[in-house]
């Protein structure tokens, strides 16, 4: 007899029947399994792509962005549109300055409340409505002051500089600047902006290198095309966070917990990769060294025009994953601030306090809790954190109005600078 073949008395035993039993239900199994996950994905295929395209996406006007001869861009100035972001959507308009607002409207040369221009880039442009970022709380919060929102998101030192430029070339008065300092803007300094002259203006990196891999080509893929999908993937992969698993990789760039846009405060990042990967060509150190000449020159205009600056910073995910509450961002503008700043505010303590209430088991609720999911940007509730912190600041020491220019708009009856009510 063959070797490889079976005996009549071995195929009649029952231990032989009972083994090909299980391999005959393994195999169906695993075929049911396949042709389970394969109609779910084709179903999901199809479901996605009738709902995204279904989906507004900017609306008549675009996403509002439009080119500058000197910031290399910039907002269209009264505009609105529908601006999607990771998922969800929000209404976003601007003013007649190209600047983030709560509706479409003029912004006269002047107003009888103290006005505040606030520079950063997307965290303080705001990336949800504008009644739950920050701003948008701060100004609903003080009615006394106007605040001028002239954020963009992907700014930096250069383009704070610029934008401040404009609207006091513009005639526009303001009392004083808060500008909301970013730990991208050392790279964004170091390799994404360069002067095309000596006034100031900028151009941008002709492209960017990101380097990806098949795990990030795949969660990009399922995140833009397979909805249903994404959401097991969100589930499992929040549970990870939750349980202080630092690794969140949607395809848009690396790990939100160590890109190396944010990883130069506590680990050492590559001089000679361009932009994004890297710092080439002036390297992070130069990078660093133009944020402060830049800031430099901002506060010596803004002085000599008797208009205070303020800095605030604030910590991306990866400062709280890896670095402490004196980070090297703070320590960098809390020394630059000296002798130059009406106030230096830093949000990294209250947002490692909230870190360090997180439960001994569930050591990521910090990040779950207060930013966007899959993103370096704060949610409704970290936005909330962070403007309890400036509002406190504002309190503390009020912005003054500086001296009324002739025709300045009038206090309307029943409100004064000092009032608390909102209108």
């Amino acid at each position: 007899m063959n070797a490889t073949q079976t005996s009549p008395i071995e195929s009649a035993s029952p231990g032989f029947a009972r083994r090909r039993q299980r391999r005959v239900r393994l195999v169906l199994f695993l075929l049911s399994l396949i042709v389970s996950v394969t109609g779910f994905v084709s179903f999901d295929y199809f479901y996605s792509k009738a709902i995204l395209a279904s989906a507004v996406s900017g609306g008549p006007h675009g996403f509002c962005f439009s080119r500058d001869p000197v910031r290399a861009f910039a907002f269209q100035a009264n505009c609105s549109c529908i601006r999607p972001w990771l998922g969800s959507s929000y209404t976003f308009n601007t003013n007649s300055l190209g600047f983030r607002d709560e509706r479409i409207r003029e912004v006269p040369l002047s107003d009888w409340r103290p006005r505040i221009l606030i520079l950063g880039d997307s965290a303080p442009e705001g990336m949800t409505d504008w009644q739950d970022s920050f701003i948008g709380r701060i100004a609903g919060q003080f009615p006394q002051y106007e605040f001028l929102n002239g954020s963009v998101e992907g700014y930096s030192p250069s383009n704070y500089l610029n934008t401040a430029r404009m609207v006091m070339q513009r005639g526009v008065k303001f009392d004083e600047v808060i500008v909301f300092i970013d730990v991208s803007d050392a790279q964004d300094e170091a390799a994404f902006f360069h002067d095309t002259d000596s006034s100031g203006a900028v151009a941008i990196a002709s492209g960017k290198l990101s380097k990806s891999t098949w795990y990030s080509n795949l969660r990009l893929g399922i995140n833009n095309h397979l909805l249903l999908t994404n959401e097991v993937f969100d589930f499992i992969e929040k549970d990870l966070v939750g349980f202080g698993w630092y690794h969140l990789d949607l395809g848009h760039g690396g790990n939100e917990f160590d890109l190396e846009r944010s990883a130069w405060t506590y680990r050492k990042v590559s001089d000679d990769e361009p932009y994004e990967t890297g710092y080439a060509p002036l390297g992070l150190e130069r990078g660093v060294e133009k944020e402060k000449a830049k800031m430099d020159i901002l506060w010596r205009e803004l002085k000599a025009q008797d208009i205070p600056i303020s800095v605030v910073v604030y910590p991306w995910p990866a400062q709280l994953a890896h670095d402490n509450v004196d980070s090297r961002q703070v320590r960098l503008w809390r020394d630059w601030c000296e002798g130059k700043c009406t106030r230096f505010i830093t949000l990294f303590p209250a947002f490692f306090a909230i870190k360090d209430a997180c439960p001994r088991f569930q050591p990521g609720c910090w990040y779950l809790s207060h930013f966007i999911f899959g993103d370096t940007h704060f949610n409704s509730a970290g936005d909330a954190v962070v403007a309890n912190v400036i509002e406190k600041s504002l309190t503390e020491i009020p912005p003054e109005k500086r001296q009324a220019s002739p025709g300045l708009e009038a206090a309307p009856t029943g409100l004064t600078p000092g009032a608390r009510e909102k209108r």
